[in-house]
């Protein structure tokens, strides 16, 4: 493999990040969260980061390994609380209160309660930085995860298909919230039952029907806790891990010396952000938030590029507008980033969700196929290096580049292109083409991406 210590131009960054990604997966090929071949990526790339002069350091943290196991006894336990009801409602109560309760708070990234029970480990991100000179009036954080997804049949093309690829109805586009919230209404009930004891027979068939998303919940991600089997994880998330050294070889060459940039290499994303939320929690002090922005790059390939509006699958997250606005400025840029577009995730979520829970400014772009509602070979045994598409990944790639120099300039009002980017092309209007409503939606969708984006989504459960 070319090294990095050679990263310039002209360099042949396909082959390089088409390289360094089979390197990975052959030799890290189960990135577990919190897992020795976890470690191994990341020590792979600060090698990598190291070649090109930035300083590293290791960030340590602990959390657990599996977000399936940490859904399976969620909603596991809100489902018992249903069967006990009848019998021991305070039993009920309790469990329901707990179950929901415990979920917000895990995925508001408020408190860690039953997921403790699972057992934390250690773990650790790596931050890679071009510095400032003195004080940095600005800190733009990239931040790609190393680990890689559980597989199972909730990833089937098909499925996916179904309930991601297609919008549903209300809250039932949003599954998992669906699922959390509904545990505060069983709580009602079951603190009915106490005072009235058998008066609320009427209403078992009702509970049993709010506790449905609790138990679909349970089922299908107890068959991928089970299964244990890992994918290779070459878009997911190895597109966004070998993207960082190209994009520091090139933004090291034109950055501001007001400017300070950290390429970060996060652990535990697909453990639910583990690694992005100790992070954010660690840096509070460090990293001023009024001059501190984050970009994930999370699944930069097998798709067409957007950027998530909405971060949360319960709690709802709004990315800054002044970042949207920023991402549509970049996209009428070039005609080949007219595609570049908003979009709302239902269920899951990336980095940048962790980091804007503490109150940093933070977006993320991923690609997705539109007709699947997620990445191509999404979460299977088929992410690996022979199904990336390396096209799709350089693009986002010069996206990327070309959105921190637009950060830069709108927060420092500093042009920091290259000198061969500064010759502006012709203004040109950005068109966007009429979308196809998914079959049986009589909706009519506005023409206007930033009027209703278009909703592709990243299940995580």
């Amino acid at each position: 493999m070319q090294s990095t210590a050679s990263l310039g131009r002209p360099f042949d960054e396909r082959a390089y990040v088409a390289e360094l990604i089979e390197r990975i997966v052959r030799e890290c090929p189960e990135r577990v969260p919190t897992s020795e071949d976890e470690r191994k990526a990341q020590e792979i790339m600060s090698a990598e980061l190291a070649k090109l002069g930035l300083a590293i350091e290791e960030h340590p943290f602990a959390f657990n390994d599996n977000l399936y196991a940490n859904l399976v006894l969620h909603f596991g336990l809100a489902s018992a609380g249903t069967a006990v009801s009848g019998l021991f409602p305070l039993a009920g109560l309790l469990m329901h209160l707990t179950a929901g309760g415990s979920y917000l708070a895990d995925s508001a990234r408020r408190a860690y309660l039953l997921r403790r029970l699972l057992g934390f480990k250690p773990a650790r991100n790596i931050l890679a930085t071009l510095p400032a000179k003195g004080e940095p009036k600005l800190r733009i954080v990239l931040a790609a995860h190393a680990d890689a997804a559980f597989t199972g049949l909730l990833f089937s093309p098909t499925l996916v298909k179904q309930m991601v690829g297609r919008r549903l109805p209300g809250m039932l586009e949003r599954f998992l919230a669906l699922a959390t919230y509904s545990n505060f209404a069983l709580a009602g009930f079951d603190l009915l039952r106490v005072f009235l004891g058998p008066l609320t027979l009427p209403l078992r068939p009702l509970e049993a029907l709010l506790t449905v998303p609790s138990a679909l919940t349970f089922l299908i991600n107890a068959e991928v806790a089970l299964r244990k089997r890992v994918v290779p994880g070459a878009n997911d998330n190895l597109s966004g891990v070998a993207a960082l050294p190209v994009l520091a070889s090139r933004l090291a060459e034109v950055k501001p010396p007001e400017v300070e940039i950290v390429f970060a290499v996060t652990g535990c994303e697909e453990a639910s952000m583990g690694g992005a939320d100790a992070l954010a929690r660690d840096r509070l002090k460090e990293w001023d938030r009024a001059r501190t922005v984050v970009l994930a790059l999370d699944s930069i390939a097998n798709g067409e590029l957007r950027y998530i509006d909405v971060e949360g699958e319960v709690v709802r997250r709004p990315a800054p507008s002044w970042l949207t606005e920023t991402m549509d400025e970049v996209a009428r840029s070039e005609p080949r980033f007219n595609e570049v577009q908003g979009y709302t995730p239902p269920v899951g979520g990336t980095d940048a969700a962790a980091f804007l829970a503490h109150g940093y400014d933070s977006i993320a772009l991923i690609c997705v196929d539109e007709e699947l509602g997620c990445p191509r070979q999404y979460h299977l045994p088929t992410d690996d290096p022979e199904h990336l598409e390396i096209e799709p990944l350089m693009k986002s790639i010069d996206f990327t580049e070309r959105f921190v120099h637009a950060l830069i300039r709108r927060r420092l009002g500093i042009d920091s292109r290259p000198a061969a980017a500064k010759v502006e092309p012709a203004p040109r209007k950005r068109v966007v083409g009429p979308r196809k409503e998914p079959e049986g939606n009589a909706q009519k969708t506005p023409a206007s991406p930033r009027a209703a984006p278009r909703r592709s989504r990243k299940p995580k459960a």
